[in-house]
């Protein structure tokens, strides 16, 4: 079933599970067998990122509560110790040094024992496995839809809109539950496609394949931010959803679309 998490949580739980990968392999090694990549390749290097954006969403995260500053200082060398573990100086050595040193108790605890303090303000519903399968059938058959739609003059938005499902479905099998919300971030421009093909619609023209695409991107998009409702009304919700992927910027009239999608939702 779906639980509460939170990023400092989720962060010490990954590094508590990388701490049982064996030790004498390189780090690239390591890790790219756990990540199901190849070490040093474009997908390793996404996931590499990926880890120390999340860190210093962490950080940012942990400046902004209240704690004494000697404890905030202390978090922060802590984060720092353990973002090593993904750096290119930090992955030379054997996977061994990196449990020993970067993700060693030391420093992985002290970030464990802010969650309370992190998931009051930043918390977030992690979703069960059998929703998480849900959304990567939903995803995958949108995907296979689109790949055989011919949408002519708007291809380019087809296009935009595989490449948005592709970055979900790459994020959200490769770290799970880690991070939820960036992995629904990746969603950014499967939202911003959506209001184009929205927008290039013409209101009581006869039905075409670009209903037929808004109808399906439209439903996928439901299916996916339907997972964070738990927690928050419809409308903090597709408030939260524009914060968190940018559309107000991008789309001026987004909130009302995207408070649309969601309105029904049960």
């Amino acid at each position: 079933m779906a639980r509460t998490s939170d990023l400092a949580r989720d962060l010490t739980d990954l590094c508590i599970e990388l701490r049982q990968l064996p030790g004498k392999p390189d780090g690239p090694t390591a890790l790219a067998g756990f990540f199901n990549v190849e070490p040093w390749s474009a997908e390793f290097m996404l996931i590499m990122a990926s880890l120390n954006q999340r860190i210093e969403a962490l950080r940012s995260m942990i400046n902004s509560i209240e704690l004494d500053e000697d404890i905030r200082e202390s978090a922060s060398s802590c984060l720092e110790n353990i973002r090593n573990a993904f750096t290119a100086g930090g992955l030379l050595n054997q996977w061994s040094h990196s449990i020993n040193t970067f993700l060693s108790d030391a420093n992985v605890q002290p970030i464990r024992l802010t969650s309370g303090y992190i998931r009051e303000r930043h918390g977030y519903i992690v979703p069960s496995k059998d929703e998480v399968d849900e959304m990567i059938a939903h995803a995958e058959s949108l995907r296979e839809w689109l790949v055989d739609a011919n949408l002519q003059d708007r291809d380019f938005i087809r296009t935009a809109l595989i490449e948005g499902i592709d970055s979900f479905i790459f994020k959200i099998t490769r770290f799970g539950h880690f991070g939820w919300t960036e992995v629904l971030e990746s969603l950014k421009s499967v939202v911003s496609a959506y209001m184009a093909l929205e927008r290039g619609m013409v209101e009581g023209a006869e039905p075409s394949i670009y209903e037929a695409a808004a109808k399906k991107v439209a439903s996928f998009l439901k299916l996916s931010f339907e997972k964070v409702k738990s927690t928050k009304e419809v409308y903090e919700v597709s408030d939260w959803v524009l914060r968190g992927y940018g559309a107000l910027h991008a789309i001026p009239d987004a909130k009302s679309v995207v408070a649309g999608l969601l309105q029904n939702l049960t």
